[in-house]
């Protein structure tokens, strides 16, 4: 039985919480929100409940960490210089150096660091993989309804993160131009961002993210030779579509038959990818394999951290409502 902690009890962190509860293989010993109206999340009266994490991290062998971005490196820190092993909900960081300081301290003390990038653990996305040969284009869409909740971060490092991780996985190759354009409309960060990226390999990126969208939807595209494959995070869907030329002539005046395409709908095997990602951490705890996955991560942010740049570089709030460019090459 691996005991775990959890420090901040938001939006994710209820959602870590509950997903804790259904696994058998741990005890959540503990959480900590200086909140106390968040408490009530977590009803189980074996758990404990505190303002400060410093109360019981002593008594965890890991802790999942939801608490504001902001926070993320101090947070972390601490536990780490405690021997801790850590789930850090993503982005890991604001700061890319902070980012490698806190994967040096857990490499030294051989501890176990992962980065809450869930989507990774999505069943379409892990069959995604297989299918994926030289693409030349990548579109997606990562829209939904406002939440206040995420207002003190632009919505790259709320949405858009988790598709510029798997793509700058799926492509493998250097980031050689970004261009990006966005709009305010419900906060004074960017709320809608639209990022193209050239890749040294040629193959072209993009990417749409809202949270000011009346629907949510969840999609990316893919455009290779010999197929178009598109992929549904929601649903764990994929549909690979291929193009034929195939017709048959029935006879004189009569109705021709002319196949264009198939479509094929991909088997998936369908779990919560939060559970996945939570039992990839403690088993990375009991078997002490896959502590870390810098390389990944640190590209990730890297690449997450130059949009946000381009982003600052627009920021005009005499403008607020129109839609500014900005590129850089990196």
């Amino acid at each position: 039985m691996v005991k775990l902690g959890i420090i901040g009890l938001g939006h994710m962190g209820a959602y870590h919480a509950s997903v804790c509860a259904t696994i058998p293989t741990i005890e959540l010993v503990a959480i900590a929100d200086p909140n106390e109206k968040n408490w009530a999340k977590v009803r189980s009266g074996k758990v404990e409940k505190t303002k400060s994490f410093r109360d019981w991290i002593d008594n965890v062998d890991g802790v999942i960490i939801a608490v504001p971005t902001s926070l993320h490196y101090e947070v972390a820190k601490t536990c780490l210089e405690r021997n801790k092993h850590l789930l850090l909900e993503k982005p890991l960081t604001k700061n890319l150096d902070q980012a490698k300081d806190l994967f040096a301290i857990a490499s030294s003390r051989n501890l176990t660091l992962h980065a809450g990038h869930v989507e990774r653990f999505n069943g379409a996305v892990q069959e995604l993989k297989k299918l994926i040969h030289k693409p030349y284009l990548i579109e997606s869409h990562r829209i939904g309804p406002f939440a206040a909740r995420a207002v003190n971060e632009t919505v790259v490092l709320d949405l858009m993160i988790h598709d510029l991780d798997i793509i700058s996985n799926l492509v493998n190759a250097p980031v050689a131009k970004i261009h990006v354009i966005e709009n305010k409309i419900k906060s004074n960060l960017s709320d809608i961002a639209a990022v193209q990226i050239q890749f040294e390999n040629q193959t072209l990126a993009n990417i749409i993210s809202s949270r000011i969208s009346h629907i949510k939807r969840r999609t990316m595209c893919i455009h290779q030779e010999g197929a178009f494959i598109e992929l549904n995070f929601t649903t764990q869907d994929i549909s690979i579509h291929r193009h034929t030329t195939a017709s048959v002539n029935i006879g004189h005046n009569q109705m021709k038959y002319k196949q264009e395409a198939t479509v094929e709908q991909l088997f998936v095997y369908k779990d919560n990818p939060l559970k996945l990602e939570i039992e990839h951490f403690v088993q990375s705890i009991k078997t002490g394999k896959n502590r870390t996955n810098a390389t990944k991560d640190l590209d990730a942010l890297r690449l997450t951290l130059e949009i946000e740049k381009a982003l600052g570089h627009t920021h005009d709030s005499n403008h607020r409502g129109n839609w500014k460019p900005a590129s850089t090459s990196v």
